[in-house]
């Protein structure tokens, strides 16, 4: 079996790539950027993981593509599977010296570009008949036609905002216009979108170099965090055929290379996630072989005719901390119904990186937070 190189392991996501592919059979080496993380990360914990690598200095350095490069050097043709944002990007700029070395599956800089932006994003599902929320044009101090609206940066994640960073609602004049100037210090010509009711949803793909879909599978939220609009804090593994069908044709119209969450709300697209997503730990828990997908792509072995979709729906995964502050959040709100799913969830949710067999990346990952040294996505 090859070695698999994951990249950026500071994140709590990292370790839903690392036990999946170490339980395949594949050999694990767990990276770091020094200069990004505590000098232990969680993932550096685990059982699963055979080798531990601490790469000085950052991602975003112009010489730490040299220095991932000398790894990658180490060991024949290994699979290299970045977690962060900043290591995709360096790496799709990279592309052809890394392509001497090892394996992988990134698009090219101006795609991830694509994938980035909203407004692109839309305009893309417009072409190719996959729905979108609608949009209106708010240039110039014009106001929408009617409420409640989302205001987002084009490119929220490029800006280096946090998730919560990356929107803000607007229920009526007054409040819209404070949203625009707040959304406008990021971006002079924030999206401004109609507010979709309905079920936020997820279909998670790894797509390979001819852009066909390897693995799927779908995610509902169920709780966030924070309430009003946030990461998922709480979700389930679901399936929807519609929905997949709307994913793989709106990310072939962007030739996209790699893994990606596309995220529907109300049955219309939203964004794209061109990386690993925060929800990624429950490809693990449901099942999923998605992080094996993404290595056989990489490694160029003959793509079925059906993508995988091999996993167990109605699987619940939390965090915990995120949860618990979900669920405090609705009780305040008097929201009895989360407030009654959340006690529920305690027990028939999985906690996201948690395992009795391999405890140790979440108890250093619970400390390091508390002690504000978390990994966050």
């Amino acid at each position: 079996m090859p070695v698999v190189i994951v990249t950026d392991v500071r994140y709590r996501t990292a370790m839903a790539v690392i036990r999946p592919l170490r339980k395949a059979g594949f050999t694990v080496v767990a990276v770091q950027a020094a200069q990004e993380s505590p000098k232990k990360p969680p993932a550096f914990s685990s059982r699963f993981v055979d080798r531990r690598v601490m790469l000085d200095g950052s991602v975003k350095d112009e010489s730490y593509a040299s220095r991932l490069l000398a790894l990658c050097r180490e060991y024949e043709r290994p699979v290299l599977f970045p977690i962060g944002a900043d290591t995709l990007a360096m790496l799709s700029q990279h592309a052809a010296e890394f392509e001497a070395v090892c394996d992988f599956l990134v698009s090219p800089p101006e795609i991830l570009d694509a994938a980035n932006d909203k407004r692109v994003v839309a305009e893309t599902a417009r072409s190719v008949g996959v729905p979108v929320p609608e949009e209106f044009d708010c240039a110039d101090g014009k106001l929408p036609p009617r409420y409640p609206v989302f205001l987002k940066p084009r490119c929220g994640e490029k800006l280096g905002l946090h998730a919560e960073q990356r929107y803000a609602s607007a229920e009526n004049e007054e409040a819209f216009i404070e949203a625009y100037k707040k959304m406008s210090a990021y971006d002079p010509s924030p999206v401004v979108q109609e507010r979709v009711a309905g079920d936020g949803c997820g279909i998670c793909l790894v797509m390979d170099r001819n852009h066909r879909p390897v693995c799927v599978m779908g995610h509902k939220r169920i709780r966030e965090y924070p309430i009003s609009g946030g990461p998922s804090a709480c979700c389930v593994s679901f399936y929807d055929e519609t929905l997949e069908r709307y994913a793989v044709r709106l990310l072939q119209a962007l030739g996209f290379t790699g893994v990606a969450m596309v995220e529907f709300k109300g049955g219309k697209v939203l964004e794209i996630n061109p990386r690993i997503w925060g929800s990624f730990p429950l490809t693990e828990v449901c099942g999923s072989r998605f992080a094996e997908g993404y290595v056989r792509a990489a490694r160029s072995e003959e793509t079925p005719a059906e993508p995988d979709r091999a996993f167990r729906r109605g699987r619940r995964m939390r965090f915990v901390l995120n949860d618990t502050l979900a669920w405090l959040s609705c009780l305040k709100a008097r929201r009895w119904k989360d407030v009654g799913s959340g006690v529920l969830d305690v027990f028939r949710a999985k906690e996201a990186l948690f395992r009795f067999t391999d405890q140790k990346p979440f108890w250093r990952y619970l400390y390091l937070t508390v002690r504000g040294k978390g990994g966050g996505v």
